[in-house]
């Protein structure tokens, strides 16, 4: 009954209590309760999917008790990032490397053992060398000399004392280690001791050097003994006992030739060293100095003074060097004029500046020998390309390039005649000034060359362009780009003179005109583009009926324009519109006169001149040069006469009757004329020897284009009605007593004929019909389709292999950065929750100080107003 009254007192805590224990649910030997803690959370436990069931494979990772995994976290962060922050602001401090200082598993005496192990072994490896310890057997104590203790020792010589021999006390004092005596520093040597020091060590150099020189000459004069025994046997043919006849040795005509180089070496020169190279400016600035010097010789020699500089104006007008003009005296009756030269006085009359002839040309002799070696040139690449044939297109030659023998004669008349002119009618010298001022316009140059000849016209451009070299200033570079623009006004003037200007003349300032394009290109290229522009209005004015559609002028710059400008481009500014407005001409244009078929078989060589690299098929060339072809043998009244693939009008077909060669018309030469440049300026009466003549020029641009375009696949399309054409004319030769024409035109005829016919009949062998690409036959390949029975949208099925595995790693990237991330997150959590428990513990404690603070604040302030109290109450019942 007490045992129930007992458990009747406790509580129902301990009633639960007691019975659990009772059942074995509490205590440490039982995992009951835990596993009850499990059940009552069942969001600790996360249990991972399996994609696969697999019998007896077991893996840690099936089901992950989240609550442990993050504390496991969180101890890790504690053990690194944790202590990372806590050693983050300290510097420094003391390590403790003591041998077993921090084991706690080593006894005492182990410690010092070890200790003294390692302190034995430190000694013991630099002891050889250890001069204070010497308990260590083995190693080296002190130091010995002769077998004695250095530190035994007084003195160093007494070992020498000893021996009778050795090192003495000076020596050892100076030389070793100074005696261990300290000295006093050198004396300082006096200003004599120096100089007399200085005269001997130079008297001494000098005899040495005069000991050398004695030598050197000794050695010397054994070589010039020497060298005269071995002239003699060269130079003395008498000496030379092994070359006499009467040995039977016969000198041979290479034992002469060698002699005689021999003789020949003793007067050769020994080469010299040259100039350095000047710059492009230096040249020009020199050339431009070169001539503002002559010409300002020159102006001081018309107003009768000196010159400035005799021996520099001397130099310049190639009198010799050093000459001395005598002084200026007043003329009297006695002396001889300005034109008399007495003969064998040329270099008085060259040093004084006057010169043998007024031609204005005063070069020095070295340009004057140049110039001659380039015309010798010339002249012979001229021959050499006369003796080749005609039909060569690399020379360069058109057919506009070829002159008369006559009209070479007359053209040093022409060029000299307007010089005659003007000293005959105006009585004053034309003698050519040095420095011009620079045209602005083409009334300016005029102006500045309207009284010199054309020989003089072009040296006054080479002066200009000397003075006004685009190096010397940028303002020059506009100057020469008028000056371009003005030979190319100029060259246009030229062309349309009548007679015709001499060639080199035009080839001079074509020259210059090429040269000078590239200085301002812009403004050249404008111009030349306008020129194309104002021509292709006047053939179009030509075609309505009005006006003449080509002039000399145009010929020439369309020339110019080919040699100047890229022609092979495949558009060019200039180039382009220039070859359509000459296929418009060779086209639609009525050639009614010889001026015009002139011009359209020089702007055919112009055509082709332009497509010699691009070998672009121009048809309006063709067509031009195969009429007129035809045109010498075909009647221009029978329209089934002109059979050919060029299309042709009944106005053009009766135009070219003028060409057609009569029965009656005969050659008064075996030699058919060129093509004159008089033809393109008037138009003349078409005599027998101007038709073989345009014969002639029509053969010759035939083999040209022939040459051209044989390698075009369309070769045998173009070429086949020419040679149709060369046979109608071979067959037609005895109808129309052809056979009086000149016998270069039946060579040039009949060999155009077969180097045609044997073009087109390789052409005919090489081409072969189209036919498909010969190869083995592919089989068409066949996939056999794939179906996925579990398919998943999620699951990539991707049969490209590599870029499976490109996804394959984009994806474990993309895992890795999130896990990163995740990571970096959780980190910064972490330090953020460490960082709020420091600030938390740090306020805890303030409050703390501060609750401590205020609490003996207030035990102050009650025991103050107790005592008050008290001391009030005193005070009262005093009272």
């Amino acid at each position: 009954m007490g045992a129930n009254t007992k458990g009747a007192k406790q509580s129902s805590l301990k009633k639960l209590r007691s019975a659990l224990s009772t059942a074995g649910l509490t205590g440490p030997s039982s995992h009951k309760l835990r596993q009850i803690q499990k059940a009552l959370n069942p969001f600790e436990m996360q249990v991972n999917r399996k994609k696969l069931d697999v019998l007896g494979l077991k893996r840690k990772d099936d089901s992950v008790n989240v609550a442990q995994a993050r504390q496991k976290a969180v101890e890790r962060r504690k053990s690194t990032i944790g202590v990372e922050r806590q050693n983050k602001m300290r510097v420094g401090g003391v390590v403790d490397r003591r041998i077993g200082e921090n084991d706690p598993t080593m006894d005492p005496e182990e410690k010092m053992l070890r200790r003294f192990t390692a302190e034995r072994q430190k000694r013991t490896s630099s002891a050889l060398y250890n001069l204070e310890d010497g308990d260590i057997e083995g190693e080296i104590t002190s130091l010995t000399h002769y077998g004695q203790s250095i530190a035994e020792m007084d003195e160093f010589n007494e070992v020498a004392e000893d021996e009778g021999e050795g090192i003495g006390a000076e020596e050892v004092a100076e030389g070793h280690f100074g005696g261990f005596h300290e000295e006093g520093p050198a004396r300082k040597k006096t200003k004599a001791e120096v100089m007399q020091e200085i005269i001997a060590k130079s008297k001494m150099h000098k005899q040495e050097r005069q000991l050398i020189k004695e030598q050197d000459e000794d050695i010397r004069r054994e070589l010039d003994d020497d060298f005269e025994s071995v002239r003699a046997m060269l130079f003395d043919d008498t000496e030379k006992p092994m070359m006499s006849a009467s040995d039977g040795v016969v000198r041979t005509e290479g034992d002469v030739a060698y002699d005689s180089y021999v003789r020949e070496l003793v007067y050769e020169q020994r080469a010299r060293p040259q100039d350095r190279l000047k710059t492009e400016v230096e040249a020009a600035t020199e050339e431009k100095e070169r001539l503002e010097r002559a010409e300002r010789h020159r102006q001081r020699r018309m107003e009768g003074l000196d010159s400035d500089s005799e021996i520099e104006s001397d130099s310049d007008s190639g009198g010799k060097k050093g000459y001395k003009t005598k002084a200026l005296r007043k003329p009297v009756a006695d002396d001889l004029g300005d034109d008399f030269a007495p003969p064998g006085d040329d270099e008085a009359v060259e040093a004084a500046g006057l010169g043998l002839g007024l031609t204005g040309d005063n070069e020095s002799e070295e340009e004057s020998e140049e110039e001659s070696e380039a015309g010798s040139e010339e002249e012979d690449e001229g021959e050499d390309s006369e003796d080749e044939e005609d039909v060569d297109s690399e020379q360069g030659e058109s057919v506009l390039g070829e002159s008369s023998d006559d009209e070479e004669k007359k053209a040093p008349a022409a060029a000299s005649a307007p010089l005659r002119k003007v000293v005959a009618a105006g009585g004053q010298s034309t003698e050519l000034p040095y420095t011009f001022a620079a045209p602005t316009d083409y009334d300016s140059w005029v102006e500045l060359v309207g009284d010199y000849s054309l020989e003089q016209q072009l040296t006054v451009i080479e002066r200009l362009r000397a003075l006004y070299h685009i190096r010397l200033s940028p303002q020059n570079k506009g100057k020469l780009g008028d000056l371009c623009i003005i030979l190319a006004e100029h060259l246009a003037m030229l062309a349309e003179q009548d007679p015709p200007v001499p060639a080199p003349i035009i080839d001079g300032v074509a020259r210059h005109i090429g040269e000078l394009a590239s200085v301002d290109a812009e403004r050249f290229g404008e111009h030349c583009r306008q020129a194309v522009i104002g021509w292709q209005k006047r053939v179009q004015a030509a075609l309505a009926g009005d006006g003449v559609g080509v002039r000399a002028s145009d010929v020439a710059l369309m020339r110019l324009f080919a040699s100047v400008f890229s022609a092979s481009d495949r558009f060019h500014a200039v180039v382009t519109p220039m070859l359509l407005t000459i296929g418009q001409f060779l086209s639609q244009h009525t050639f009614a006169s010889l001026r015009d078929v002139s011009c359209g078989l020089v702007l055919a060589g112009v055509v082709h001149e332009c497509q010699r690299l691009s070998r672009r098929l121009v048809p309006e060339a063709l067509n031009f040069v195969f009429a007129t072809l035809a045109a010498s043998v075909c009647r221009s009244d029978d329209a089934g006469d002109w059979d050919g693939c060029y299309p042709m009008s009944r106005r053009q077909r009766e135009a070219y009757g003028m060409l057609l060669i009569g029965v009656a018309e005969k050659s008064k030469s075996q030699k058919a004329q060129p093509l004159r440049w008089s033809w393109l300026l008037a138009s003349g009466v078409v005599t027998a020897d101007v038709k073989y003549g345009v014969l002639r020029a029509s053969l010759l641009l035939c083999r040209r284009f022939v040459d051209c375009y044989a390698s075009l696949p369309a070769f045998i399309e173009c070429f086949e009605p020419l040679a149709l054409l060369l046979k109608k004319i071979t067959e037609r030769l005895p109808k129309f007593r052809l056979q009086h024409a000149p016998s270069e035109v039946v060579e040039l005829l009949a060999g155009t004929r077969a180097y045609l016919d044997e073009l087109l009949e390789q052409a005919r062998v090489a081409r072969v019909p189209l036919a498909l690409q010969k190869h083995r036959p592919l089989a068409i390949g066949s996939f056999a389709p794939k179906f996925e029975a579990g398919y998943n949208l999620d699951t990539h099925y991707d049969p490209d292999r590599s870029r499976n595995e490109i996804t394959k790693l984009r994806r474990q990237v993309n895992k890795e950065r999130r896990g990163a991330v995740r990571e970096l997150r959780r980190d910064a959590q972490f330090v953020a929750g460490e960082r709020l428990k420091e600030q938390r513990e740090k306020d805890k404690s303030y409050a703390d100080k501060m609750k401590k603070a205020w609490s003996v604040l207030e035990a102050d302030q009650s025991d103050m107003k107790k005592m008050d109290k008290a001391r009030i109450k005193e005070r009262k019942a005093k009272v």
